[in-house]
């Protein structure tokens, strides 16, 4: 799922990432799950936010849960945490605007077993945010896994569901997804806003869209007008088409021993270097990548298979035959290996500093670790 949800961020480059069920905990770092031009809010589950339900205790479950928001670096807003202690798996942030209003982005994972205490602590929450000075949006967006609700009529014939419909509309807040958002055909993930109109192009993916899920994708567009940092375009080495005969030719014609004996280590480190670095400018060209997040191993080959997949699975849900079903798993496939080929390569090539996969391979067989 990593290395699709990876792909699909850098095609798409959204704003804001939410993610519900991450399964995260304290030694997982944000960077291992999203790319570094987000600044990852956090809220993984523990005793204080996925508390043992007195009434079912059998049910608790100390690993899975977990929220997630992540704001691209590239909007010129601040964004940060809201202090809600809330004994629910409920995530708060605030996005300051430059005219000091705010819009907050709420996210939130119910398991859908809890009872009344976990829904009057929810709802508890998000009246108190409902409620914040200079208070321009207001989001809700996750997984609250009502399933009885018929949003059409507002009604569930169970009573903790109905508890949370009633409480929404106390609160003005209006769900704006009337489609199965689940495999089994639940509208499970919902979106509350307290007003239609700052939602536009809402899509619910399909299943299996960009990675196979029993849950299905959920993008849309917030209506704000927000600056965005100028990007920095940097420069990457062509090696598909440097010049590797003169390359050669020229590396071994230099003089190493002149160059590097009875020198201290680090002044023949940084002869050796710049020697290697002035052929290489020469014989190898140079792109210019766009943006200066994208990664390297995400070039034109990932982003053609990326697009080839996304036609085949459209063809796929049209046709929904067998041959169709075949050529979109296998694309996916291929593309999945080649993602893998292209990073493994890319950590090979780009940076000798780093750790190796034996390294690692030898760390957990020494400290018994399944890190």
């Amino acid at each position: 799922k990593i290395c699709e949800l990876h792909a699909y961020i850098f095609k798409h480059n959204p704003d804001i990432i939410i993610l519900n069920e991450t399964w995260l905990k304290p030694s997982i770092l944000s960077s291992e799950v999203l790319p570094n031009n987000y600044k990852v809010h956090r809220l993984d589950r523990s005793p204080e936010t996925h508390p043992i339900d007195p009434d079912n205790p059998k049910k608790f479950r100390r690993n899975g849960g977990g929220v997630l928001i992540a704001v691209n670096n590239a909007l010129s807003l601040q964004s940060k945490v809201i202090t809600t202690k809330c004994a629910a798996e409920l995530l708060a942030i605030e996005l300051c605007l430059p005219d000091n209003s705010k819009i907050i982005v709420t996210t939130c994972y119910r398991v859908g077993t809890l009872g009344m205490a976990n829904c009057n602590e929810i709802m508890e929450t998000l009246n108190k945010l409902s409620r914040k000075k200079l208070l321009r949006k207001f989001l809700v967006i996750g997984d609250f896994n009502l399933k009885g609700v018929n949003w059409d009529s507002g009604y569930s014939s169970n009573s903790i569901e109905n508890e949370f419909v009633n409480g929404f509309a106390d609160l003005g807040l209006l769900q704006c997804i009337n489609v199965a958002t689940h495999n089994k055909g639940n509208t499970l993930d919902i979106l509350l806003t307290k007003s239609k109109q700052y939602i536009q192009n809402l899509k619910v993916l399909d299943t299996e869209r960009f990675c196979i899920s029993d849950h299905f994708a959920i993008t849309f567009n917030i209506t704000q007008k927000v600056m965005r940092k100028p990007r920095v375009k940097r420069m990457c080495y062509n090696y598909k088409h440097a010049s590797w005969d003169d390359l050669n030719r020229e590396l071994s014609n230099i003089d190493w021993d002149n160059l590097l004996d009875y020198q201290e280590p680090e002044v023949a480190w940084n002869n050796f270097k710049q020697t290697i670095f002035e052929k290489i400018d020469a014989y190898v060209p140079k792109f210019r990548i766009k943006s200066e997040h994208q990664p390297q191993w995400f070039d034109s080959e990932c982003y053609a298979k990326c697009k080839e997949k996304e036609k085949l699975h459209k063809i796929f849900k049209t046709k929904k035959t067998l041959v169709s079903e075949l050529k979109f798993k296998t694309a996916r496939r291929e593309f999945k290996a080649l993602i893998k080929t292209k990073m493994r390569a890319s950590l090979d090539t780009e940076d000798r500093n780093c750790l190796t996969k034996k390294f690692w391979s030898h760390i957990k067989t020494t400290t018994k670790s399944t890190r």
